[in-house]
């Protein structure tokens, strides 16, 4: 990265003179870098999952690697090193295992809690039919056909993720694009049929992509798709922007310095996927720049449903610091746009800022107004080196929206728990619920959670009616309720925790009673 031999004073330009002032608190959260794109021999890439996941933590220092194998049987298309009849598709037990080599339990090994993340996955589809999309978490290989992303939507909604969740969706280098063929848009009977059926799992798309093909390290990125990133937001589409490298040989997060920055509480595996699902990521050039986006007080990626006054001005705040340039020079394009539909995002403000933001002192944009229901704002941020050149970053937006944002969580409350029954516990444990709310509730596709991503299915329950009161027994379901204490999560199919409870030790026999609100 370059140095910049001086800082400037901060200049306000275009609709924003004088707009930035320094708030007096934040609140913190934490940046993690990673990759979410790349390949082992296990498709039509090189090496093994424990190769690409040392390279990934020990040489090019990432927090996270994703590898996303090819799912079809003739992903092998490549030639020589990369041409040798290894095939998740045709081997499922590369994937799955149970042996060490294989990817999920390659996986497991190597995700260690606050120093690296492994994370495994498929890449769907051909571009020719529609291009790629990768699907994170699922712990078995996707059956259905190339150019079926109708019949992927049927799958994923009958095979959420090993959290027990919506399994998340990426579109993938945007840029090679089949008309309209794109992510499934012929598979469904209208656009809006689409985008609602595919943006249930969709959360990122690739921002910067490759050299997928490179064999060594320090590059610059293949593909710049911001035109595409603004064309998938237009439709309707809830998305932040990714920057990943699509390793097929030996530099797997080393090809370039672009990174996938995740905003996350901790570097754990449950928590980097959360923050993937809420889009609570950005695409940068630069391998340590930290950004952190709030617009009336929400992380950029949130959806907000209460709606400010039309007219009033967004407190913008920004937070930035990169460790290795703390005197660099940024110019900010600030990006908004109305809603699906018609134009898409323009640059409506830019201004400058020399080095790092104090912490806890994020700087504050305002001149800015909210203009309506279906308004979007995000940020690209250009790190200024003396040749005029350097490193860009795109955050996701902030969307504000009525009745399309995110669901009201019904009111289904944890009331009791026997995490210690006299009987057998692996068959006798028990949860009870209560439906505090207004409406009968359908829990066929809800679940319980516990705090190593291990779960219950809730579908034998069926519907709890308002007021009612149902219990689940385990039945030798993969959750356990330990003895010692545990935190239990009630998951809702769209992956919100509608109730969250944190139990003691607890003795023989004795049921767990959860205080009413």
């Amino acid at each position: 990265m370059p140095t910049h031999a001086c800082a400037r004073a901060l200049v306000v330009a275009a609709i924003i003179s004088g707009a930035l002032t320094a708030p007096a608190s934040a609140q913190p959260r934490r940046v993690f870098f990673g990759n979410l794109h790349s390949h082992t021999s296990y498709s039509d890439g090189s090496g093994t999952p424990e190769q690409a996941f040392l390279h990934a933590r020990d040489i090019a220092h990432l927090d996270f690697l994703a590898i996303t194998e090819h799912n079809h049987k003739s992903a092998e298309s490549g030639a020589g090193e990369r041409r040798d009849g290894l095939l998740i598709a045709t081997a499922p037990a590369l994937y799955i295992g149970p042996q060490a080599d294989g990817l999920i339990p390659a996986a497991g090994r190597f995700t260690e809690d606050g120093r690296f993340v492994a994370l495994f996955g498929q890449e769907f589809n051909a571009i020719s039919k529609g291009n790629h999309v990768n699907i994170f978490d699922i712990d078995q290989v996707i059956p259905v056909p190339n150019d079926r992303f109708d019949q992927l939507v049927t799958w994923l909604n009958a095979h959420p993720d090993r959290g027990g969740n919506p399994a998340v969706m990426q579109f993938n280098h945007p840029s090679l694009n089949s008309t309209n063929k794109e992510y499934g848009a012929d598979d469904f009977d209208s656009a809006a049929e689409w985008v609602a059926a595919i943006g249930r799992f969709a959360s990122l798309i690739e921002v910067l992509n490759g050299p997928a093909m490179t064999k060594v390290a320090g590059h610059r990125a293949a593909e710049t798709m911001e035109r595409d990133y603004l064309d998938y937001l237009n439709r309707g589409f809830h998305l932040a922007p990714t920057a990943d490298q699509d390793n097929h040989y030996f530099t797997w997060g080393s090809a370039t310095d672009a990174r996938t920055a995740v905003i996350a509480p901790a570097l754990t595996k449950r928590d980097v996927i959360d923050a993937l699902r809420a889009r609570h990521v950005y695409a940068t050039e630069d391998p340590n720049l930290s950004l952190i986006l709030e617009i009336n007080g929400h992380l950029q990626g949130d959806v907000v449903t209460t709606l400010p006054a039309v007219g009033s001005t967004l407190d913008i705040r920004l937070s930035v610091q990169d460790q290795d340039e703390p005197n660099g020079s940024y110019e900010v394009e600030v990006f908004s746009d109305d809603g699906p539909g018609g134009n898409r995002a323009a640059s409506i403000a830019t201004f400058a800022l020399d080095g790092n933001t104090a912490p806890g002192q994020p700087l504050q944009v305002s001149d800015v107004s909210f203009r309506g229901a279906g308004q979007y704002v995000f940020l690209k941020i250009h790190q200024v080196n003396e040749d005029g050149e350097g490193d860009l970053a795109w955050t996701a937006p902030v969307w504000f929206e009525v009745g399309t944002g995110l669901p009201a969580v019904p009111m289904i409350r944890i009331a009791s728990l026997l995490p210690n029954p006299l009987g057998d516990e692996s068959q006798d444990e028990e949860v009870t619920l209560r439906n505090r709310g207004t409406a009968s509730v359908n829990l066929a596709t809800w679940v319980l959670r516990d705090a190593q991503g291990r779960t219950w299915s809730l579908a034998s329950l069926g519907s709890i009616p308002a007021g009612g009161v149902k219990t689940i027994r385990r039945g030798g379901q993969p959750m356990s309720l330990n003895n010692g204490g545990d935190t239990v999560s009630l998951v809702t199919p769209d992956g919100v925790v509608a109730h969250q409870v944190t139990y003691p030790a607890i003795a023989e026999g004795q049921r767990h009673q959860v205080p009413e609100p």
